[in-house]
């Protein structure tokens, strides 16, 4: 947080920064953070977290996504996978172990009451689970 003393505006840069990254794509992210590592980790690690998505969970390498999914419910990934496309849902569930992913499967295609509310709770949680394993090094984005 900053006071610009020409007009007393004040200018919450930091605020900014982070607004702007949900606008970049995913290289020019991993560059700016890149950058910005160095002279400020602390903003980085926030950075990083602030654009994990669970949309990104498809994207990831395949032994990076059974690594997330070790840590995740099958009931769990079946809800937040209604969230996705059917290709999404298709990569994320051909990495699974068969029963993982059948379990998984059956839960995405059961209607729940409360599904927006659900959905929401389940890919907040897998979003959870890979900030915590970013910021413990144990996978990499």
């Amino acid at each position: 947080m900053e006071r610009n003393d020409v007009g007393g505006v004040f200018i919450n840069g930091k605020a900014q920064v982070l607004e702007m990254l949900q606008y970049l794509t995913p290289e020019e992210k991993e560059r700016l953070i890149r950058q910005i590592r160095p002279r400020n980790p602390q903003l980085a690690d926030e950075m990083m977290e602030t654009s994990i998505t669970f949309e990104l969970l498809p994207k990831l390498p395949s032994q990076v996504i059974k690594r997330i999914l070790s840590y995740v419910k099958a009931p769990i990934l079946g809800v937040a996978l209604k969230s996705l496309t059917t290709s999404d849902q298709r990569k994320v569930l051909s990495v699974c172990e068969r029963s993982y992913a059948e379990e998984a499967f059956k839960v995405m295609n059961t209607r729940l009451s409360n599904e927006t509310r659900d959905i929401e709770r389940a890919c907040s949680r897998i979003k959870a689970v890979i900030s915590a394993l970013s910021k413990k090094r144990i996978i990499s984005l």
